[in-house]
């Protein structure tokens, strides 16, 4: 949306947060005493409350512009390959059909879940 080329992704938000919450319970069905993990679900959730939206727009500029490659291009991977194949990890894993990679997220649930939502947005103006 603010990219040239255009180069963000949008989503059905209510699937998408549902998905995110089913695969939160999944994981964490391994982590009932991790109050670090509680709190990230926490904070997560009521995140998500509070964004409701018919679309999730994920702006991707930030991230495929940090390679030497096509944003572009990056971006069409991303929608056709990337997220498509996290989805069906994560549908398997929800119906007990993908162990193995539900307990790597439990291992290493930091970098997969862990985020930090602001109200505020940051910027400056050049010069």
């Amino acid at each position: 949306m603010i990219w040239n080329p255009p180069i963000g992704i949008a989503a059905d938000y209510a699937a998408g947060t549902a998905l995110l919450r089913d695969l939160l319970r999944a994981v964490g069905k391994g982590l009932e005493d991790d109050t670090e993990f509680a709190d990230c679900v926490a904070r997560t959730t009521a995140h998500l409350e509070k964004q409701q939206a018919k679309y999730f727009v994920l702006e991707t500029g930030e991230i495929v512009s940090m390679t030497d490659d096509d944003p572009a291009a990056s971006v069409r991977r991303l929608a056709s390959e990337d997220i498509p194949d996290a989805v069906a990890k994560a549908e398997a894993a929800i119906a007990g059909q993908n162990d193995d990679w539900l307990a790597s997220l439990r291992a290493d649930w930091q970098p997969h879940f862990a985020s930090f939502y602001s109200d505020a947005l940051y910027f400056s103006f050049p010069g």
